[in-house]
């Protein structure tokens, strides 16, 4: 499979354009209300998990019946909701490519649970294949080594945050250039392009690089 694109229950308020506006196919997975808010939308996710403890006893009455593959997690659990979505959706349906939505806002240890997610040493292999996206940033994953990054047309800002220790880290065309550090988990914000495609590397861990932009207004397509 090329492509999935998954929705966990953050806030909508932090939903891109092309979400909320129904202007994204599947196919589709889900964890708990994330189900809730694609059947809305008009699209049905293959896969759904959760323990549906976001939902009223009259919603999982009538949303678990549309779900054609629902997984349960106990509430007393080891794995996210999000964790194990992620997980299943690797082992069963091998995409290429996933975007995750609704991963940030709303409670601050759900959102840095969900960026965090690939400093777990088994669900780490599958780090360069995610996006994680909302309405002013979009977060991809690396594993060692060179990268090129290709600057997005509406985004502003370039941050890096090693999510575990690295070594060797090196910035190496940006703005604010950082040559072979190593060290324990950190960030590093509002860095810069320098033309469209820059490049950084490193020897060890796992690094996540956010594009982001300001929100200066609350009207149009960027908030729902």
């Amino acid at each position: 499979m090329e492509k999935m694109r998954l929705l966990v229950g953050g806030p909508m308020s932090e939903w891109p354009a092309d979400l909320a506006n129904g202007r994204l196919d599947g196919p589709w997975a889900a964890a708990d209300r994330g189900a809730v808010r694609l059947l809305a939308l008009g699209q049905t996710p293959v896969l759904t998990v959760g323990d549906f403890d976001s939902m009223t006893a009259s919603e999982r009455a009538t949303i678990l019946p549309q779900l054609p593959l629902v997984v349960s997690a106990h509430a007393e659990k080891d794995e996210t909701d999000t964790q194990l979505l992620l997980r299943l959706v690797f082992e069963r349906y091998h995409p290429a490519e996933v975007e995750l939505y609704g991963a940030t806002g709303g409670r601050l240890d759900q959102l840095l649970s969900n960026l965090w997610i690939f400093a777990r040493p088994d669900l780490a292999p599958y780090a360069p294949r995610v996006r994680i996206i909302d309405r002013s940033n979009v977060v991809t994953f690396y594993l060692p080594g060179r990268h090129k990054l290709k600057k997005l047309p509406e985004m502003t800002y370039l941050g890096f945050m090693n999510l575990t220790p690295v070594t060797g880290l090196s910035l190496l065309d940006e703005k604010y250039q950082l040559l072979n550090w190593s060290g324990d988990p950190v960030s590093w914000s509002s860095n810069e392009f320098v033309g469209q495609v820059n490049q950084f590397s490193f020897r060890s861990g796992v690094v996540a690089v956010i594009q982001s932009r300001d929100i200066t207004g609350q009207t149009g397509d960027e908030i729902l």
